[in-house]
């Protein structure tokens, strides 16, 4: 009666049966480690949260990361951060260990115009006479600039910008096109010197000095002279 071999297969194994002598021969397979089910330890490097200047400059300090079967694994970082554009940015950072384990960590980079501190609603008075409510923004794209909702107490004027230099405010001559309830353009123009940003009791003031002058444009848009002001800007 001719014998058998019973040739029973078990996973991961190649077997390799050997003719000459009858032997066979279990070749181990490589195989993942199903034991191991924690992921890498991510460790920062500098702080968890970053503030940065407005078209300032960012390097991101990364991170390191230990995994306990593997020791040191490389960590992948994922850095969307754009310093000319203000935001609330999350670095995030990722390594991954031979069996297969991820782990994640993040840093939050901050990126903030330096007078976001003048945000807010102001009291404005004109000339001494004339009061009204505007809004002032701090630019998202350039830092030390800020934008008024309704400069000059005009409907629709909420593009007109200054920019601080130190404590001075400068307002650079610009056009407020299709504003007031004539839908007429305006240019606005700095008039002299002299407009200090100060703080009392945690509230920003300051006055801004300018002529406004009416351009050409259509009948209902006849040109004018330059016509001085004075707003007085406090904050609320």
């Amino acid at each position: 009666m001719d014998s058998k071999i019973a040739i029973h297969l078990r996973p991961l194994n190649k077997i390799n049966l050997n003719y000459t002598t009858g032997a066979i021969i279990l070749i181990n397979g490589c195989s993942k480690d199903e034991s191991d089910t924690t992921g890498p330890v991510i460790s920062l490097t500098g702080e968890s949260s970053v503030n940065v200047v407005l078209n300032g400059s960012y390097t991101d300090a990364g991170a390191t990361a230990s995994d306990d079967k593997d020791g040191s694994v490389t960590v992948t970082t994922s850095n969307p951060v754009n310093v000319d554009s203000a935001a609330t940015y999350t670095v995030t950072y990722s390594a991954s260990d031979a069996a297969g384990n991820t782990s994640t960590a993040s840093r939050t980079v901050i990126v903030a115009n330096d007078m976001a501190i003048l945000e807010g609603q102001y009291t404005v008075v004109e000339n001494g006479i004339d009061t009204f409510i505007q809004t002032i923004t701090a630019s998202k794209a350039i830092n030390k600039r800020v934008i008024f909702s309704k400069f000059a107490n005009y409907s629709s004027n909420n593009q007109i910008y200054v920019n601080i230099v130190g404590t001075t405010i400068d307002l650079p001559t610009q056009n407020g096109v299709g504003i007031g309830a004539s839908g007429c353009t305006h240019r606005f123009t700095q008039n002299g010197s002299g407009n200090s940003l100060t703080q009392v009791l945690g509230k920003y003031t300051f006055s801004i000095k300018f002529t406004d002058e009416e351009l050409l444009g259509g009948g209902s848009c006849p040109a004018t002279s330059p016509v001085p002001f004075e707003d007085v800007f406090v904050q609320q």
